[in-house]
């Protein structure tokens, strides 16, 4: 949920819940807590990679990526593999235990739930790039809706789930609480074993739901956080507010350079040629794309990987063709890549998507 990962916020990990989107692509490394839990459950490896097209190779490059069509292959297959319906649940508590930052000190700082849940919802665009987050208080009730910024099909559950699981256990530690009264609702139908979510969250929880939102009484809205400090909280909200400043301009300057990419020959593609189109100097450039953790190159790779999947998947489109449209010399330079990218050759991954429309 990365919910890049994928991470609670830092200034070196720009994301709460950090999974990455179509734009930015998915560091390999917010993916492999997922691919471990599972391994470790019994889910042999291969099975967990099929049609996924991520290669072995990615694992062991610190800078690896990968795009986010693979990201959505590789949870179809841990959500069809896995006999635990609540494996995302583990995952978001393990990213509690694990992770720390600047967000989550400045809701640990608030007054209480209701104020905690109102900053998250506030400072959504620290918390996560795939998911949109509201709070409001009706009936005496908070309701706390969390939706798809992006098509996310039937991953859709693994992010709810992984958001939930994450943020409950964040509240229960605010408040000093081993339990705390809320209801789940999702969206989607009952899983497997849907007495499996009532146990993990001791709490009523019901599918086939309007929205993915949890509701939270008055009581527990007006519990008080044990770490309530006011001048941390003004400290942590000011750092935040920064922040959030300084991230969403990096991510228009990103947005804007995916565009120059998508309009560009990929010969002609150089940082000094993105920096004059975006009027600013190379170096200010590559500093606004090091503050989101990428580089010109790695968003220059995503579109040629992108691109070449699309263009692999053409029957009609040949290997040539695709390589000379993406900027390599020869088709065997394109092919090398490719297979260093999705652990197979071009015109293998062509025979397979034939056999398999």
């Amino acid at each position: 949920m990365s919910l890049q990962s994928s991470a609670y916020l830092n200034m070196s990990t720009p994301r709460f819940i950090n999974h990455g989107n179509r734009e930015f692509g998915i560091p390999v490394s917010n993916i492999k807590p997922l691919i471990k839990l599972l391994v470790s459950q019994g889910v042999p490896l291969d099975a967990l990679l099929k049609n996924t097209n991520i290669p072995l190779e990615a694992f062991c490059q610190l800078s690896s990526t990968i795009i986010f069509p693979q990201y959505l292959s590789l949870i179809a297959n841990a959500r069809r593999l896995n006999n635990d319906a609540t494996y995302a649940l583990t995952l978001g508590e393990q990213f509690f235990i694990n992770h720390d930052g600047m967000l989550a000190c400045r809701v640990m700082s608030s007054n209480n739930t209701q104020a905690a849940m109102e900053l998250l919802s506030q400072y959504q665009n620290l918390f996560t790039q795939i998911l949109k987050l509201s709070f409001e208080v009706k009936n005496n009730m908070g309701v706390f809706r969390v939706e798809e910024k992006i098509p996310l099909g039937d991953a859709l559950p693994h992010f709810i789930e992984y958001t939930f699981a994450a943020l409950f256990h964040l509240g229960k530690f605010c408040l000093g609480k081993q339990h705390i009264d809320v209801t789940f609702n999702f969206s989607y139908p009952n899983p497997t074993a849907p007495y499996r979510f009532s146990n993990y969250f001791n709490n009523q929880v019901f599918f086939n739901c309007e929205y993915n939102q949890v509701l939270i009484p008055l009581n527990t809205l007006k519990s008080a956080s044990i770490f309530s400090n006011p001048q941390a909280a003004q400290e942590n909200e000011q750092l935040c507010s920064q922040h959030l400043i300084h991230t969403q301009s990096q991510e228009e300057i990103i947005v804007k350079v995916k565009k120059i990419i998508r309009q560009m020959p990929f010969t002609s593609i150089s940082l000094e040629s993105l920096s004059e189109q975006l009027h600013m100097s190379p170096r200010t450039l590559r500093r606004h794309l090091q503050g989101q953790g990428v580089s010109y190159k790695t968003l220059l790779e995503n579109e040629r990987k992108r691109l070449a999947l699309k263009h692999m998947q053409d029957l009609d489109s040949s290997i040539e063709a695709t390589a000379e449209q993406l900027g390599y010399q020869n088709a065997s330079s394109f092919s090398r890549a490719f297979k260093r990218w999705f652990g197979q050759s071009p015109i293998h991954y062509k025979q397979q998507s034939k056999h398999n429309p």
